[in-house]
């Protein structure tokens, strides 16, 4: 049956109503929050002990920390060094299907490695794992969507720290997403073990000295603008100054096309388990054009952000590459790493074509979907 467009009607012009009163509401806040923001750019001590207060009565406060450069930092991005070798990985899933065929999960890795300037040909590299039996099952029933995502993102870094031991530095690792780990359900024991080994991945990562980020295009968090919330009065009760704000609507009236911001340390409810070199800072960064700014939330590591050529060739790495993409800039490495990795259906059906011949052979009786997909098929290709 389709849509009652009629009753939608009435209600999308609300929603465009809405809309122009929330533009007005915006457009006040933002100047607030700008004006917040260059009166205290240059008290970082001061905002670092604000935190420290704040964290001291809520320890799941979650906000930017300030380090060593003013809030308004606006850095050029310098000359890309030679000699680098950029590895960008992306992963893919098959979520089990109780109603499907037959009973699995698939998590794909795929990479893409670039020499800039060298002879050198780009190379990819896909890696599959296929999940099934105990590997299906948690102390909760049926693995989740959710943490097959989680397992997606714990491969994509251990198959990083591994193949990064190949080349000499510098070596740059890129991966769409925070390097911040969030995923549900936290209690569960798989989520324990696959967090475990995220955090050795960072620690080869680290100790092989690779300069590693996660790219977050067109970041929705406001955690600058939180910090700037410490400042005033509704901060010390339950409402908030400056909610819907983003912090890229802070920084694209700072930012020119080919800069960064200051680099901010992380304050979150999960801060205490990124410790010593792993703690995790970010910076923005605007990879667009002068009429068309492109920012993206770059995280990293505290071994790259208190290293300044690390961090320099990082800068310049992500510049020129997002500048590949033309007009919808974004890391050509992570484009690639993304068509390599990605999962269609004629993928997963020539898997699942796979596993029933196995089964076939082995005396397996031949497999089905449920009756309800099996309805739900025969219905879609009536509407077809």
């Amino acid at each position: 049956m389709p849509l009652n467009y009629l009753t939608l009607q009435s209600q999308i012009k609300k929603y465009g109503e809405s809309a122009s009163l929330q533009k007005r509401e915006f457009e006040h806040k933002l100047e607030a929050c700008q004006a917040l923001f260059h009166q205290h750019a240059g008290d970082m001590i001061g905002l670092q002990r604000l935190v420290e207060e704040a964290v001291a009565h809520n320890k799941g406060l979650r906000c930017a920390v300030p380090v060593a450069e003013p809030l308004d930092t606006h850095q050029s991005a310098p000359s890309a060094p030679p000699g680098r070798t950029i590895i960008a990985a992306d992963g893919s899933q098959i979520n089990p299907d109780p109603h499907g065929e037959v009973l699995f999960a698939l998590v794909n890795t795929g990479l893409f490695t670039l020499q800039p300037g060298s002879k050198a040909a780009p190379r990819t590299q896909t890696l599959s794992t296929l999940l099934f039996d105990d590997a299906l099952q948690t102390s909760n029933g049926m693995v989740s969507e959710d943490l097959i995502a989680l397992l997606r993102d714990v491969r994509e870094r251990e198959i990083l720290a591994e193949v990064t031991k190949e080349f000499p530095p510098p070596v740059i690792t890129l991966t769409d997403g925070p390097l911040e780990l969030y995923h549900e359900p936290r209690l569960d024991k798989q989520y324990e073990t696959q967090f475990h080994n995220y955090l050795h991945a960072l620690d080869e990562l680290s100790l092989n000295e690779v300069i590693t980020a996660g790219y977050v295009d067109r970041p929705r968090a406001d955690l600058v603008v939180r910090l700037l919330e410490l400042l005033t009065p509704e901060s010390a009760g339950q409402s908030r100054a400056f909610a819907g704000i983003p912090d890229r609507s802070l920084f694209e009236s700072i930012l020119q096309p080919g800069e960064r911001s200051a680099v901010f340390a992380l304050q979150s409810s999960s801060s205490a388990s990124y410790e010593g070199r792993k703690a995790l800072h970010f910076f923005y960064l605007n990879s667009g054009s002068v009429n068309h700014p492109a920012l993206a939330r770059v995280e990293i590591p505290r071994w790259v952000a208190e290293n300044a050529a690390a961090l320099n060739t990082l800068h310049a790495t992500l510049v020129e590459q997002s500048r590949q993409a033309g007009a919808s800039p974004y890391p050509y490495p992570l484009l690639r790493a993304h068509e390599v990795a990605v999962v269609n259906m004629d993928d997963r059906d020539e898997v699942i074509r796979m596993i029933e011949r196995e089964l076939a052979e082995r005396g397996f009786a031949p497999s089905s979907q449920s009756y309800k997909q099996i309805n739900k098929g025969f219905q879609d290709r009536k509407r077809i």
